[in-house]
């Protein structure tokens, strides 16, 4: 999780997403219909682009937040629920937009 980030519009059609301690995380390329998600976090493909491209801004930007704000929580006095890692390795094989293994 990234403790703060912020959202620049460098010109119409480029927005960058970024940190300070971690200078800039994604790339948001491109206009109505197709806009590109390009991650550029350190150890994380930097510099791939995210299949597909988002048919909406606000779609690209939603994506992108989840993966900054990502917390793994449990709450105090519950069990966690787990799942089997065997499901996993079946989502990346027969569904494309699925987790990778």
């Amino acid at each position: 999780m990234i403790s703060g980030f912020s959202v620049y519009r460098r010109n119409y059609g480029h927005w960058d997403i970024s940190s300070p301690e971690h200078g800039r995380l994604f790339r948001l390329r491109g206009g109505p219909g197709q806009w590109d998600v390009v991650d550029e976090r350190q150890g994380k493909g930097q510099n791939s682009k995210m299949p597909p491209p988002f048919k909406d801004q606000s779609a690209a930007i939603a994506y992108i937040c989840a993966e900054l704000m990502h917390e793994l929580l449990t709450v105090d006095g519950q069990s966690p629920h787990v799942m089997e890692s065997l499901n996993i390795g079946w989502t990346s094989e027969h569904d494309p937009m699925g987790p990778k293994a």
